[in-house]
């Protein structure tokens, strides 16, 4: 057998031969772009700067401020502020000034840009993969998402939406915390593989009116408006409204449909996006009430839910379900939230916070189907509404160690699903449930010697009818030199079954476990570098998956899933302005009883990010590169690897008050495909080729 080279290098061929074009003279031109990157983060020169916060407007740096690279905080991994540094977990942290300077349009662009990540589109939802699993039935269900530190996954599949069906404008972001691995010792169900907390910008930070537009490819438009202030009471308000439109790309071809009767397989103006959004919040002293609403269309192109069954006549195979390139079909999403959190100092050492919160969701979906004949136009509506409540309380012992406590309790007091014909219409069935659950967590954070810690904790928690678990999470913090931080972490988390799930079960379903094993290194390098290293490791029994296609199949429990793999990460700042991230990732996800590779599961990825100033404090340049490298199918093929370049053009404060920006997103027009559902016909569905934007700002 030929020797193969270690998987970092077969890694690296895989993506210069995806990340190029196939033109020699664009094969040419994006190598010495790759070039141009590398020799710029090797050697530009050695001026200091500290990360500029994100969470601030620019500002004049000290000197002394000027030595070497910030640490950056995080709240969402103990519910606690503390340096990443010190965080039981592996963590990244992307601020708006990212966003800003790199051009992200949503959650999920910001996310494709972080190590370990990947996202997925089916033309309807962003999928999210992490540590190379993506469940590919319904989106981010085995993620937590929290906006300000309040769950905002739905209660009916438990997914948490990050494409333009999130319920945050990403320009309110101020930071989005990126914590990896299982969560539940603070957070309960759900925090599967991790959790993502987005922190919204305060009324400081915005201070007073800011208004933006914005035009893209495909007839794309977007508006905001938002006003943030704090008036001499200590009162603190922010509010913000958002409108999105798109129309899409007006032709798109599925081959699987390539029939006359079916348009040649060509959906036509079938891909329009809209969104209506607001956010609110309003602080005095010790108490802050903050609640978001959006109200999404999305229009299918795919024909989702179409399959194919053998004609009885005949013998061949025909199609059925969802009429291709019928323009009633129609994906809505209803989101609100509503949250009251109290924080008070008792004393110098105890700390009380509580909170209370309601949500609402509402997700349907309009099907135009046929059998041997057109059908009644079709709705299913799922409707889930919750409330809850959470107290905590945190102490300092001898200013060494920390200790913190606490309760929640979730009624899931509404979920719902109704489907009904339209015209004429017609009543076909409801079916309803309800649950209520119960947690209790504590955790302490130990200092053992000057540069060993012990962080540890552990949840109770008692989940509908199922059987009490308690989930840990155990981690060894070290540091042996100065800038070195070496991470031992052992933790586990649960899923319970989903309302969706439990509807269509082929037998009674467990919850889903995972036992995780990670260990982190993590180096400073001088003034202006920061290293991490981290391998993991991780065993997932009863996995809920669902086995059939075309919406027509089953959930049920398999054995498991083996997930192990190793990330680098290398992050860089100078005083001149220039700041880089690059990163890449080696994961195998695979079935333990069958040992398949997952589908959408990518061995390799890569990223590398680096933004500069053109004219000092005013313009900024801003480059991507991201690569996947194939992943599997449903049907066991494979989407080929791609290597995407994006590229922006910021400015701020060239006439007072303005931001202008222009993205150019996949610049070389790299064509490449995502794997599809298993609610779709297709096996690949193919992503947009190259695409502009162009975003006005003013604040006032």
């Amino acid at each position: 057998m030929q020797r193969q080279p270690p998987f970092a290098f077969r890694g690296l061929e895989a993506i210069l031969a995806a990340s190029l074009p196939n033109t020699g003279r664009g094969r040419w031109e994006a190598l010495s772009l790759m070039l141009i990157i590398a020799a710029t983060v090797c050697a530009w020169p050695a001026e200091t700067e500290p990360a500029e916060k994100p969470s601030e407007a620019p500002k004049e740096l000290s000197l002394d401020e000027l030595v070497k690279l910030e640490i950056p905080t995080v709240f969402g991994a103990s519910k606690l502020e503390q340096k990443t540094t010190e965080a039981p977990s592996s963590v990244t942290i992307v601020g708006s000034d990212e966003i800003k300077k790199y051009g992200y349009r949503t959650l999920a662009d910001l996310l494709q840009s972080v190590q370990g990540f990947h996202v997925t589109y089916d033309r309807n939802y962003s999928f999210l993969g992490t540590r190379g699993f993506n469940s590919g039935v319904y989106p981010n269900s085995r993620v937590l998402l929290l906006v300000n530190g309040h769950r905002v996954n739905n209660s009916l599949f438990d997914g948490g939406f990050i494409g333009t069906e999130f319920i945050l404008d990403v320009d309110l972001i101020d930071k989005v915390e990126i914590i990896r691995g299982p969560g539940s010792v603070l957070y309960g169900n759900n925090a599967f593989f991790g959790v993502i907390n987005v922190r919204t910008r305060s009324s400081y930070q915005i201070n007073g009116l800011e208004a933006s537009g914005e035009v893209a490819s495909f007839d794309t438009y977007k508006g905001r408006v938002t006003y943030g202030t704090r008036f001499k009471n200590d009162v603190e308000l922010v509010l913000s409204g958002s409108l999105y439109d798109s129309q899409g790309p007006e032709r798109l071809f599925y081959k699987e449909f390539n029939t006359p009767q079916n348009n040649n397989g060509i959906a036509q103006g079938m891909d329009d996006d809209a969104f209506k959004s607001l956010f609110a919040s309003i602080a005095y002293r010790d108490f802050a009430l903050e609640g978001g609403f959006i109200t999404r269309d999305k229009k299918n192109p795919t024909a989702q839910f179409a399959t194919t069954l053998p004609d009885p006549v005949s013998g061949t195979n025909r199609l059925v379900g969802t009429i291709f390139n019928d323009p009633r079909f129609l994906h809505t999403v209803e989101q609100a939230f509503m949250n009251l959190r109290f924080s008070h100092d008792l004393s110098d050492t105890l700390g009380l916070t509580a909170q209370a919160y309601y949500d609402r969701s509402k997700i349907g979906f309009d099907l135009p189907s046929f059998v041997l004949s057109p059908l009644p136009l079709n709705s299913t509506v799922d409707i889930g509404e919750w409330f809850g409540m959470e107290i905590q309380l945190k102490k300092s012992l001898f200013e060494r160690h920390t200790i913190t406590v606490g309760g929640e309790y979730r009624n899931d007091f509404r979920q719902e699903r109704r489907n009904f014909d339209v015209e004429p219409f017609k009543e076909n069935g409801t079916v309803k449930d309800s649950s209520q659950s119960y947690g209790a967590y504590a955790e302490g954070d130990f200092a053992l010697f000057s540069k060993l810690h012990l962080n540890a904790g552990v949840r109770f928690d008692q989940y509908k009818e199922f059987e009490s678990t308690a989930n840990p999470r155990v981690a060894l913090i070290f540091n042996p030199f100065e800038a070195s931080v070496i991470k031992a972490i052992y933790g586990t988390a649960f899923r319970a079954p989903t309302f969706v799930e439990n509807i269509n079960k082929a037998s009674e379903l467990r919850p889903e476990t995972i036992d995780s094993y990670e260990l982190v290194y993590e180096q400073g390098i001088g003034d202006h570098l920061r290293s991490s290293v981290s391998g993991f490791y991780s065993e997932v029994d009863s996995l809920i998956s669902f086995e059939g296609s075309g919406g027509l199949g089953q959930y049920r429990n398999l054995e498991g899933a083996r997930v192990k793999g190793i990330e680098t990460g290398l992050e860089a700042y100078w005083a001149s302005g220039v700041r880089g991230r690059a990163s890449y990732a080696f994961q195998q996800t695979e079935d333990r009883n069958t040992g398949r590779i997952l589908p959408d599961s990518p061995k390799h990825l890569g990223k590398v990010s680096m933004s500069a100033p053109l004219v000092k404090e005013k313009v900024f340049a801003g480059l991507e590169w991201q690569y996947t490298s194939h992943r599997t199918t449903q049907s066991d093929t494979k989407a080929a690897g791609f290597g995407l370049v994006n590229v922006t053009l910021f400015s701020r404060n060239l006439v007072k008050g303005f931001e202008l920006a222009a993205s150019a997103y996949n610049l070389f027009d790299r064509a490449y495909a995502d794997p599809a559902t298993f609610f779709h016909l297709q096996d690949l569905i193919e992503r947009d080729g190259r695409t502009f934007r162009v975003k006005l700002t003013y604040a006032y």
